[in-house]
């Protein structure tokens, strides 16, 4: 070896065990957290489950076990950006989880979406944070702690972790078989970007509002809370939502009479496609 080489060489081996030491280690144990919002959604997951234990926190239930071969806590959020972000934090202190991947149903906002459909947004906008003026409401970002760059950085959406989301593109070319509405197959879409927010929309005009102004493919009201407090926290963070009604509805239904009739079709296939992703991911 030369002179020359042997310090370089030296410094590579040095700058690895740096870059080692810093990397985060991953236990076998540590469990993927489930999220979901109504108790039914999570019914659906937990009897596909081995269950090893249940506790409540801020009143709700959180299961201790293992789905597809993988160790996950699954817990119910409650309803509503607060509630969703409390359990988030709570259990991401707790746990220490892998990735956080949440479940559950949603209003769609963009045409191309149907009854049944499951979105996989890469983006989410929290679509009741802003101003309220003369000229009525605009949307703002929300200024948010990004542990990467150490500051706080004024975000107008939240990306969903990337990884995650590369992981979900390629799971979807191979899609678990779907629960049909009448005799239409729903369809996966991965992409786009969805709204969350403190109310449930039943209005055709705040649905065309939200497709006009944030470009939403669905809506609900947890998603954004949580992959806010993933990020804060460098937790990844992915979401599955199945349209179980139109924002605004159609016809003579509304979408609460929607979301009655569709309920159970889209929160199945919304876990199904959750523990078809899950199954992807490392043990």
């Amino acid at each position: 070896m030369s002179r020359q080489f042997a310090p370089m060489c030296g410094a590579v081996l040095v700058l690895m065990a740096v870059l080692i030491g810093c990397a985060k280690p991953v236990d076998s144990n540590q469990p993927y957290l489930l999220l979901y919002a109504f108790d039914a959604e999570g019914a659906i997951v937990q009897s596909h489950m081995e269950v090893d234990s249940t506790v409540r926190l801020l009143g709700r239930p959180a299961v201790y076990g293992r789905l597809v071969d993988r160790p996950v806590v699954l817990a119910e959020s409650g309803v509503g950006m607060t509630n969703a972000a409390m359990t988030a934090q709570m259990l991401i202190d707790r746990c220490s989880p892998r990735a956080v991947l949440f479940t559950g149903i949603a209003g769609a906002i963009d045409s191309s979406v149907r009854i049944g459909d499951i979105v996989v947004c890469s983006t989410w906008v929290t679509h009741d944070f802003g101003y309220v003026g003369a000229d009525g409401f605009a949307p703002r970002g929300i200024k948010v702690f990004v542990p990467s760059l150490d500051s706080v950085v004024l975000m107008p959406t939240m990306a969903v972790d990337s990884t995650l989301f590369h992981d979900a593109v390629v799971a979807a070319a191979d899609p678990p078989e779907l629960l049909k509405v009448g005799d239409r197959v729903p369809h996966l879409f991965v992409g786009g970007v969805g709204a969350s927010g403190n109310a449930f929309i039943d209005s055709e005009e705040k649905r065309l509002w939200l497709n006009a102004t944030v470009d939403a493919m669905v809506v609900d009201m947890e998603s954004a809370a949580v992959v806010q407090v993933g990020r804060v926290n460098d937790v990844p963070v992915i979401v599955f939502r199945s349209a179980s009604d139109l924002a605004g509805g159609s016809g003579s239904d509304t979408a609460h009479d929607q979301l009655d009739q569709f309920f159970k079709v889209a929160a199945e296939n919304s876990a199904r496609v959750l523990m078809n992703f899950l199954g992807t991911l490392p043990r």
